[in-house]
């Protein structure tokens, strides 16, 4: 059974994350997923560097798909109303454990710095 978060709205976000990763719209991706507070300069930066490299690109686009059908995540800490953090192993990667943290902030769900 997945283990998905229990924050419809996280939820929600989550799928939204994927489906642009899905469509390939990194432009959208990268709005939709850095901090609030990231500088225009480091949003434009990070959206350079997943424009430039297909495998890093390939890599989060795995991640986000993981987390959002929830299918290998091993648990979620956090209070999932404020916090919830996903571990999980790298779909791509092999013995690689990830740690993904995503936090509310305004009512806002977007990935910690």
């Amino acid at each position: 059974m997945p283990n998905r978060t229990t924050n419809a709205q996280l939820q929600k976000k989550l799928d939204e994350l994927a489906a642009f990763c899905a469509a390939g719209d990194r432009k959208a991706f990268v709005e939709a997923f850095v901090p609030l507070d990231l500088t225009p300069d480091d949003l434009a930066g990070y959206l350079s560097v997943l424009t430039s490299d297909d495998e890093e690109w390939a890599a989060i686009a795995a991640e986000v798909q993981a987390i959002a059908d929830g299918a290998t995540v091993a648990k979620i800490e956090g209070d999932q109303t404020k916090k919830a953090v996903f571990f999980f192993p790298h779909p791509t990667l092999v013995r690689c454990d990830r740690e993904v943290v995503f936090v509310c902030a305004t009512g806002e769900w977007r990935t910690e710095g």
